[in-house]
C-alpha cells in the first residue's frame, strides 16, 4: 500500500488552478516532463505549413476559429478528440499521424 503522505497531488485540470480538491481528477504520478499540448500543436503546425494551409483555411475545414488554431499550435489550448480528429481529416493524414513524435 503506498505511505500516506500529507502532500496532495496536484488537480490535472489546469481549469481549477492549484486546486487540492480531492474530487477533482488528480495528476498521474510520473507523468513525463514533456508538454504533449505544445508537441501535438507544433507537429499540427508542420503538417498544416507543409500542405501550404493558412491557419484561416485549416480552422475554416475543421469548423473552428482561427484563434483556437493558433492557439492549439502554440500549446496553449488543450483540443478535444473530436477537434484533432477534424484536424487530422481537413489535413488528410491519420489521427495517429498528429501524435507521431510522442
Amino acid at each position: 500500500m503506498p505511505s500516506q503522505s500529507s502532500e496532495k497531488p496536484a488537480c490535472a485540470n489546469e481549469c481549477v488552478g492549484g486546486s487540492n480538491d480531492p474530487q477533482h481528477t488528480r495528476a498521474v504520478q510520473n507523468i513525463s516532463h514533456l508538454n504533449y499540448k505544445k508537441l501535438v500543436g507544433e507537429r499540427i503546425k508542420a503538417l498544416r505549413v507543409a500542405n501550404a494551409l493558412t491557419q484561416e483555411v485549416l480552422a475554416e475545414r475543421c469548423g473552428i476559429f482561427r484563434t483556437y488554431l493558433s492557439r492549439i499550435e502554440s500549446g496553449s489550448a488543450n483540443p478535444t478528440l473530436v477537434v484533432l480528429v477534424a484536424l487530422a481529416g481537413a489535413l488528410e493524414v491519420a489521427p495517429s499521424e498528429l501524435f507521431k513524435m510522442l
